[in-house]
């Protein structure tokens, strides 16, 4: 198969990659708001403030990567769907905009970059590629006559 950069539907790949980073993002503010509203319950009042900075802080260190990640193989799967060719080229690219716009928020909150960053932007790259490939697979395999 042939790909090319030619064909990228930017706008529906860069709504994808904003709504990608967007709800990756959300997904751990609600984990935090759950884990303050159980000890909320627990003391029956106001919750320890600083126990609940310790919790985002130890959980969105790995928890955040791994919701990009996720969101990102499954939003490119769902984009994907709607577009016409080039589908492991659409989801690369929408992988590399969801680890842009990651490191431009790390960058933002004092993170510095380091080989953990960049395993990461890759892994992000090639779960948007996978996304893509899969459904141009599925497509391939349907569009075959059975005869």
């Amino acid at each position: 198969m042939k790909y090319s950069f030619k064909n990228i539907r930017w706008k529906r790949v860069i709504r994808t990659a904003l709504i990608t980073f967007a709800l990756s993002y959300l997904s751990l503010i609600i984990v935090t708001t759950v884990y303050a509203f159980i000890l909320a319950f627990q003391v029956r009042g106001k919750p320890d403030q600083v126990a609940i900075s310790l919790f985002a802080e130890s959980v969105s260190t790995w928890l955040m990567p791994l919701f990009e990640i996720i969101f990102t193989f499954i939003f490119t799967i769902i984009t994907s769907k709607k577009i016409e060719n080039n589908l492991p080229i659409n989801g690369l690219v929408i992988g590399v905009l969801v680890g842009i716009f990651g490191i431009i928020l790390k960058l933002f909150y004092g993170g510095m970059a380091n080989i953990y960053w960049m395993m990461f932007f890759l892994i992000l790259c090639v779960s948007g590629y996978l996304g893509g490939l899969i459904v141009e697979k599925r497509r391939n395999r349907n569009l075959k006559s059975p005869a």
